[in-house]
């Protein structure tokens, strides 16, 4: 769309006029081209934090949201596709913070876009990984925006077989370089890094420009991560080690523990329990404090409580659980099927006193994740997706309705899936917002999110790029899926990333 056809389309949209339809009576040949659509009599709720709005209309063309307002009618002009939203409810697409499997192109990625999640981060990668988001891109693959982290970067003992990993300053300059050349837009850091590694890594990532975000390791508490500069904070390792009245006590532990503290089996076997020990001298004021760390350092906690969730629980009975095979087997493919459950049953048995501490446990999380909000800390929603028995897009809904479990409003938690997502993604400017100049990246609601967050499962379409998933594109998206999981019959599988203990 030309630049006056936008400035008429602004201009009726601010007086509402029926009129207004006469003005682009000349210009009705170059609306058609532009295959602009007005969504027409919605209930908008658009991200910004303000109050929802009644009765209005979105026009979205060429990929954009060309203009907001509040008309009575939408003039008659040739080409513009009126979609009545009367009843509905539209809010900004939905983000997820920390996905993974991505190369899954025919299953994973389109999951994502029909539940309404339109912009991912793919939080470990590889060259594959790029040649899927440019696959989406060129409109080959039905798919999410999205924001791509590096391969992952640990200590000298990682337990992930294909991390890069760094000791020195030379191996942290080469691990930066390495994202950079393949293209990360940040740098995935995880558990096992010992100190001087972890500080060299965010040194040369600030001299390269290069944001990074993970996870804490072990040796670090949360401040000093995220004043070496760290983005995002992922899950919940060591926040409860930070938030404990005794935390510096906790540290001295680990520190002083014998072995090599980025080995597998020392860390399985001790910081983890002493992560679930710290709970009973957990401090909420320390949380407060923790809350203007994040926004002073302008980070972000993304807690994925979904799968913090779904290991809550004995990990062996998942695949016993009839929902979550059904799911299973109708949308992915039999290898990531026999992944999962060979993650799964490949847990050592719970007793009833393990089951009793991790339900406690995560209550723990909701606790810490509730008070990091109720004190303005940054949270951002993502969920782990690709980890055993976490699906992509439908894990955040899950994860929506578990911050409001948190404490969080509604409109908080929505927040923190749309606007807080796409600051935290460093979109902020693009996303996250029904505002004219942004992506059109929409999700339209048949029920009210704000009266009830499980009211975002309620799916009327999706708008992704401009382009409208409506209900009968929406189930061919889904036999598409099906279709695709039946045929993909070998795929790569994340065996050990984001794994908890």
């Amino acid at each position: 769309m030309n630049g006056l056809d936008r400035r008429r389309f602004l201009a009726w949209l601010g007086t509402g006029a029926l009129g207004a339809a006469a003005a682009f009576s000349a210009r009705g040949e170059a609306l058609a081209d532009s295959g602009a659509t007005a969504l027409t009599n919605v209930n908008l709720i658009d991200g910004t934090g303000a109050a929802p709005r009644r009765g209005m209309t979105v026009v979205v063309g060429g990929g954009r949201i060309l203009a907001v307002g509040r008309p009575s009618a939408v003039p008659d002009i040739a080409g513009l596709r009126v979609i009545d939203c009367t009843g509905k409810h539209l809010l900004p697409g939905l983000w997820d913070l920390h996905a993974h499997e991505s190369v899954l192109e025919r299953t994973f990625p389109p999951l994502h876009l029909v539940h309404g999640v339109t912009a991912i981060r793919e939080m470990s990668a590889t060259p594959a990984t790029h040649l899927v988001r440019e696959r989406i891109e060129r409109g080959e693959l039905a798919g999410p925006r999205m924001v791509i982290a590096s391969r992952v970067v640990d200590g000298p003992s990682s337990r992930v077989a294909d991390s890069v990993r760094v000791a020195t300053p030379a191996e942290a300059r080469e691990a930066v370089a390495l994202a950079k050349r393949e293209n990360a837009d940040l740098l995935k850091v995880y558990s096992f890094f010992e100190k001087e590694g972890f500080r060299a890594v965010a040194s040369e990532a600030a001299r390269q420009g290069l944001p990074f975000g993970g996870h804490t390791p072990s040796l670090l508490p949360v401040q000093r991560v995220l004043e070496l500069g760290q983005h995002s904070v992922e899950h919940m390792y060591g926040l409860h080690l930070a938030t404990s009245a005794e935390s510096a006590r906790y540290y001295e532990r680990i520190a002083a523990l014998p072995g090599d503290p980025a080995d597998e089996n020392w860390w399985g076997s001790v910081v983890p329990f002493l992560e679930r020990e710290s709970i009973d001298s957990y401090r909420a004021a320390n949380t407060r404090a923790l809350a203007g760390r994040f926004r002073a350092h302008e980070a972000w906690h993304v807690p994925t409580l979904a799968v913090e969730h779904r290991y809550s629980t004995p990990p062996a009975l998942l695949p016993e659980d009839p929902g979550l095979r059904a799911l299973a087997e109708r949308f992915l493919p039999r290898s990531v099927r026999q992944a999962w459950e060979e993650l799964a049953k490949a847990w050592p048995p719970w007793s009833p006193e393990r089951t009793e501490l991790e339900a406690r446990y995560f209550e723990a999380k909701l606790e810490l994740v509730g008070d990091l909000a109720g004190a303005e800390g940054n949270i951002g929603a993502g969920t782990d997706c690709g980890y055993g028995y976490v699906f992509p897009g439908l894990a955040l809904h899950d994860e929506l309705e578990l911050l409001v479990r948190a404490g969080l409003p509604a409109h908080r938690a929505l927040l923190a899936a749309t606007r807080d997502a796409a600051r935290c993604a460093g979109l902020g400017a693009e996303s996250g917002t029904i505002e004219p100049g942004k992506l059109a990246d929409l999700l339209v609601l048949d029920a009210d999110p704000l009266a009830d967050i499980r009211n975002t499962r309620c799916i009327h379409a999706v708008v992704a790029r401009g382009e409208v998933l409506g209900p009968r594109a929406r189930q061919r998206l889904f036999a598409a899926i099906e279709q695709a999981a039946r045929e993909e019959v070998a795929a790569p599988v994340m065996r050990a990333c984001c794994s908890r203990v």
